[in-house]
């Protein structure tokens, strides 16, 4: 009976001690959370320019805070244009949603072309591509575009639409210092219509087409 009243108190000690451990552990979280949630606004942004978009939009949730910081102009100031594949099989775009949302913030556009397995997604990016340029042609001012797509395994209306697009959103930008293009084959009239956009719009831009070709079909 005494051995059983003795194991009982133990027992009771060891419970107490394991809830004020744990007590102490959620104390010691709460508090580094909440200096993790008085962050400075520069320190904050600087964390986000690390961060792909998904982990962003993810951070943006913490706090009220940091969904002010997720707002800023400098998070805004560069974007890559790289639609996954999975992006392209759903109707939720992110990177459409961005541009839509935030694209007055650009300064700095990167279009990547990746590397999808087959033609239909191929004119799927081309379309989201189109979609892109013109969101920014009403809503951007850039000072610097760098495309890396090869204009490839496309029909000709489609490529003819790019172009024109491309041209459109070239007009459009009057802040421009430097266009690149990179692995981009155009055609020789597509090609002298760009270039030509470039040099009316733009006195002083740099263009920059390493890998790229324009020639006469």
């Amino acid at each position: 009976m005494q051995l059983s009243y003795r194991n009982a108190n133990m027992s009771e000690k060891w419970d107490n001690e394991t809830a004020e451990s744990l007590a102490s552990v959620e104390s010691q979280k709460c508090k580094e959370q909440g200096q993790w949630l008085k962050l400075p606004s520069l320190p904050l942004e600087n964390i986000y320019s690390f961060l792909r978009r998904e982990d962003q939009v993810n951070m943006s949730l913490v706090c009220r805070k940091w969904s002010e910081g997720y707002g800023t102009p400098s998070v805004w100031k560069t974007f890559i244009f790289d639609v996954t594949e999975t992006q392209l099989s759903t109707n939720n775009c992110l990177v459409e949603k961005f541009a839509q949302k935030c694209s007055s913030m650009f300064r700095h556009v990167e279009i990547k072309f990746l590397s999808y397995k087959n033609k239909h997604w191929i004119e799927t990016w081309c379309r989201k591509l189109i979609l892109f340029l013109q969101i920014l042609i009403n809503n951007s001012q850039l000072i610097s575009v760098k495309f890396r797509c090869p204009f490839w395994k496309i029909d000709t209306p489609t490529y003819d639409a790019i172009c024109r697009t491309i041209v459109d959103f070239l007009r459009s930008q009057q802040h421009l210092k430097r266009v690149e293009f990179r692995y981009c084959s155009f055609k020789f009239h597509e090609g002298v219509e760009i270039l030509r956009k470039l040099t009316e719009n733009n006195r002083g831009v740099h263009n920059s087409s390493r890998a790229s070709k324009i020639h006469s079909l």
